[in-house]
This record gives C-alpha cells, sequence and structure tokens, in this order.
C-alpha cells in the first residue's frame, strides 16, 4: 500500500532526509500514540514496517541549501495498520517544521496497489540501494559480493517483516545500475556530513513472489529510515512457481 504526500517548499538543507522521517513519524504519532511507542520506542531497534522515496520539482542546488517548488513524499508499507495511522495523522497537521524549515502538506493520495505473483520481477530504484559491508565501505552493483549482500539485506527485512524466513534465495539475475552519492547530516545540531554511495537504476531479481513482495512494499537497503531502497515495478516475466 502507497501513499503520496505533496508538500510546498521553498527552501530545504542539503541534508533534508531526517527532516523528511521526522515528519512521518509525527503524522504516526499524531494518528495512534499507542502504536507510535510500539514501532519507535519500544521496537526501536527492530525493522520498521515502512519505506519512502523523496523527488523534488524543479530541483536546485546552491552550496548546502536545496531549492524547489514541491516535495514529493511517496510512502509504502507492508502494513495496513501503519498505513491507516499516518493518512490519519496527515488529516490532524498541514504545516510542519524541521529546524528553520517549513513544509506544508498540500495534497496526498493513495497509489494503485501493485500484486507480485510472478518469480521474475524487473525493478527501477525511486530512492538508491545502499549495501555496505562492515568496516569495508559500500557495496555497488558491479562488485563480485553485491548479489551476497543484497541477499543478506533482504532476509533480514523478510525475517523483520514477515517473520520467517525467504521461501528461496533473492537472487539478482541483472543490474544495469549506477551509483549516487548521498550528502546527509546525521546531526541534528552540527554541520557534519556524511557520504552515502548507494545504486540506482535497473535490477531484476528472482525469488519467491511473496518474498518480493514484502521487498516492493517496504524497501530493500541499509538506512531505509533515509528514504532508500524504494523500488517500483518496470516489468513481469511470467513463470510457474510452486512453494
Amino acid at each position: 500500500m502507497r501513499v503520496q504526500l505533496a508538500f510546498q517548499i521553498d527552501e530545504l538543507p542539503i541534508g533534508y532526509r531526517l527532516g523528511v522521517l521526522s515528519i512521518i513519524k509525527e503524522m504516526i504519532k499524531n494518528g495512534s500514540t499507542a502504536y507510535y511507542d510500539q514501532i519507535f520506542e519500544t521496537g526501536k531497534h527492530q525493522i520498521k514496517p515502512f519505506g519512502y522515496s523523496t523527488y523534488i520539482k524543479n530541483l536546485k542546488i546552491d552550496g548546502n541549501k536545496i531549492f524547489g517548488d514541491e516535495l514529493i513524499v511517496t510512502v509504502s508499507s507492508s502494513s495496513y495498520e501503519w498505513m491507516m495511522h499516518l493518512i490519519n495523522g496527515s488529516l490532524k497537521k498541514k504545516d510542519y517544521q524541521y529546524k528553520n524549515y517549513r513544509f506544508y502538506l498540500k495534497s496526498k493520495r493513495l497509489l494503485p496497489k501493485v500484486n507480485i505473483s510472478d518469480p521474475v520481477v524487473t525493478f527501477s530504484t525511486k530512492s538508491p540501494i545502499l549495501l555496505e559491508r562492515k568496516e569495508k565501505g559500500p557495496v555497488l552493483s558491479t562488485d563480485s559480493l553485491f548479489e551476497k549482500e543484497f541477499q543478506y539485506i533482504s532476509g533480514l527485512i523478510i525475517e523483520g517483516l514477515a517473520n520467517r524466513k525467504p521461501y528461496a534465495p533473492i537472487r539478482v539475475l541483472k543490474a544495469a545500475m549506477t551509483k549516487q552519492v548521498i550528502k546527509e547530516n546525521l546531526h541534528q545540531s552540527e554541520d557534519r556530513f556524511i557520504y552515502l554511495t548507494a545504486n540506482k537504476g535497473i535490477i531484476q531479481l528472482e525469488g519467491h513472489p511473496d518474498d518480493l513482495q514484502v521487498l516492493y512494499d517496504n524497501g530493500v537497503s541499509f538506512r531505509r529510515s533515509l528514504g532508500l531502497g524504494l523500488l517500483d515495478v518496470e516489468e513481469v516475466k511470467s513463470k510457474s512457481w510452486k512453494r
């Protein structure tokens, strides 16, 4: 299930993703404080049941500032409860603030549901996929360990959200991707930036349809809370499948 939120903006910091996350969390809290506490307090170390992507219309960058007309945030989740609280919370407030930056919620709309029923699916990245090895840096689609690391993060997400192991290994059949370097500030009060090297483009996966659905609904990437790893379906190739 996906919803698209359109915000009027004037300018944003170059590291704006924590601001978007704070708005999403505020909407959830406005929808249900009990559910917010369950997800972000009691379950703060657990995998969260959502992913999102951002798009800025008429984007211009000047130093560490971003200028644009509109910020489009697409939020996706396999949890109807999550989406219910998000949508209900979005009805209670239109003006949001992050540091000295203002976001005004202009509109929202539900997007058509996509049901994955085939085991081979070509996806495009709505937001880039970040794979990292501890103390060894980012993994790019051209690296020999790309499929292994992709299987690792996919397994964590499926186990965390579907409460089971993947029905079958997720295989990367093809990847036509380029690297994208993301500049982000993870410190609320300091201009200290980190640089994340991620993968954007087209990726064709093979796996059980139920597993691919989990990845489509919630995103697949490290640092999904920064709006990374959300996928769109480009093409579905029919093939018989038995569990």
